[in-house]
């Protein structure tokens, strides 16, 4: 088949786990509708009206027709809500560059989709609940027509649930997938994050409505006059945007089902998306065929065109290298004829790219920040002076570097000038541990890369019949090891405690869980190889450092 292994992935297997995903959703549809329509109609003073008209309701011709548009609605809202999933979390710098991204076109646009289907939604509610809520106007005689507040007061907290789950969907990270490589069944997953889904749901609803009643207390009116003025209606007496009207229980408890039902809905349909896009895929190591040749292994890895294959094609290796002895065979096997170690070099060279980059990016980061600091001057009978140009002496990693200190008086530039506005300076000012939370945004390759990398180096010792693995062995352990040093010294560097206002952002844990990962990657060899990895040769540092893992100094 051609096509790039992105292409062919989408085709045969992204269509497939998302359409199941949305199937699985709507089946869901029915059983919740069903648990809303008979809470929306309790009645504890009568239980045996209650139970009886809730179920000549589940049969009903409306309802049947509602159930058919939710389930419609569904569907509708997890195709559109498929291009949002991000694999690597969104990190931002300042909360101007956080409103520019969630006013991007392509957030915009979901935005609206979720307001529009949230706010068809609770109309489609309000017409199966009672006389009080199903229509816009009502009727009192011949002469005029009284505008129904209630119906307009959920319809538009309808519209206002969706704005806020749009909301929730980019600030919280619930499009971020997350890969895990604990692999567990579908049903499992499911089964395990449906009480989550509920409390998470619980909680936004409460905090939405306790926002929304004192907004339509102050802006409520707006949309009631308009249309009042727009249809010739009156209102009522009793206007629902009044202290009044607000202490309405049962406008109160119609409410919080109305958004219960949206949120509960979306949130399983966003579990579900999750759990089939993050399911592990076994690519092929080496394919016979000609028209599969692009399609293994090393072509995920190396694919930038589609993250999740990357992400999926990383995850493989990991696990491969943990729980497949024969596919690791097939990795420390040679080429027929040639007897080249193709599979392992494109493998471990993928692996250590990887490595290695993000090695650099944080060496880099480690310089500027020891840069910034308070540098001691590198003669002591040097005459501090504004105008001196004696330079200072940093060291790092062992090395003496000449730093010029002379800093010029800075010029006064439209940044320097917007940020002494009070309002404006809160969207230029730069969230706490930004920098360092984007350079670890994209760990979990790194992570799997190390592991799979070290698994299958310790593997090698008793499965590697012709020694492919030893040729690479000092430059992983290098590589291995001076990641390990730098992300060390940035931790140190870095205050670990700031976030950035985003409570509970996904990908903190990601440097201390790479962190503890290359000292159990490293363990791991030399609990393997023990005091053979010394005849290797290494660079001295390297060497160094090796030994005082030997000696459990680290």
């Amino acid at each position: 088949m051609d096509g790039t292994i992105g292409d062919v992935y989408n085709k045969e297997v992204h269509r497939w786990r998302t359409g199941a995903a949305i199937t699985w959703a709507v089946i869901t549809v029915p059983i919740i509708l069903s648990v809303y329509v008979t809470l929306a109609h309790l009645d504890v003073s009568h239980p045996s009206q209650w139970i009886s008209g809730s179920l000549s309701l589940l049969f009903s011709v409306y309802y049947l027709l509602m159930c058919v548009v939710v389930i419609f609605l569904t569907g509708l809202w997890g195709s559109f809500s498929l291009p949002t999933f991000i694999v690597e979390p969104e990190v931002y710098s300042n909360p101007l560059q956080l409103t520019a991204s969630m006013c991007s076109p392509q957030k915009l646009v979901f935005g609206v989709v979720c307001v529009l289907l949230s706010g068809v939604t609770s109309l489609l509610c309000t017409g199966i609940l009672d006389g009080r809520y199903q229509d816009l106007t009502i009727c009192t005689n011949r002469d005029f027509c009284v505008l129904n507040e209630h119906h307009l007061f959920l319809v538009t907290y309808g519209c206002y649930t969706g704005a806020v789950f749009y909301l929730f969907h980019f600030l919280r990270q619930n499009n971020y997938l997350q890969f895990t490589s604990l692999q567990q069944s579908k049903y499992f997953q499911v089964r395990s994050g449906i009480l989550r889904v509920l409390q998470t749901s619980l909680h936004c609803v409460l905090w939405q409505t306790a926002y929304f009643y004192p907004l339509y207390w102050l802006f409520g009116h707006i949309p009631t006059e308009w249309i009042v003025h727009s249809l010739g209606l009156r209102r009522s007496t009793l206007p629902v945007d009044s202290v009044y009207g607000l202490l309405d229980l049962a406008l109160l408890w119609q409410s919080v089902l109305c958004g219960l039902l949206v949120h509960i809905s979306w949130s399983l349909t966003t579990l579900l998306i999750k759990v089939y896009i993050t399911e592990r895929f076994c690519f092929p190591i080496e394919s016979m065929l000609d028209d599969r040749k692009n399609q293994c292994l090393i072509d995920a890895l190396q694919c930038d065109q589609n993250p999740v294959v990357k992400y999926l094609g990383y995850l493989d290796l990991c696990l491969l290298s943990k729980h497949s002895p024969e596919r690791r065979r097939t990795v420390f096997s040679l080429s027929q004829p040639g007897g080249h170690p193709h599979n392992w070099s494109k493998l471990s060279t993928s692996c250590l790219s990887a490595i290695t980059a993000l090695s650099g990016r944080i060496q880099d980061a480690n310089w500027q920040v020891f840069s910034q600091a308070s540098v001691r001057p590198a003669t002591d009978d040097v005459k501090k002076s504004a105008t001196s140009h004696q330079g200072s002496t940093l060291t790092y990693r062992g090395d003496s570097v000449k730093k010029d200190t002379t800093t010029p008086q800075p010029a006064k530039n439209g940044s320097s000038f917007w940020k002494t506005k009070p309002v404006i300076s809160y969207f230029l000012t730069e969230f706490p541990d930004a920098k360092s939370r984007k350079l670890f945004a994209s760990a979990q390759l790194d992570i799997w890369a190390v592991e799979a990398l070290c698994n299958l180096v310790a593997a090698s010792f008793r499965e590697d019949n012709y020694g492919v693995v030893q040729k690479t062995l000092p430059q992983i352990l290098t590589s291995v090891i001076k990641l390990q040093e730098n992300v060390e010294k940035h931790l140190k560097l870095v205050s670990s405690g700031r976030r950035n206002g985003g409570r509970g952002s996904l990908d903190l844990p990601l440097k201390y869980v790479l962190h503890s990962s290359l000292k159990s990657c490293i363990y791991r060899i030399i609990n393997v190889f023990g005091a053979h990895l010394l005849n290797l040769d290494l660079p001295s540092d390297t060497s160094y450092k090796l030994k005082l893992f030997m000696d459990f100094k680290e």
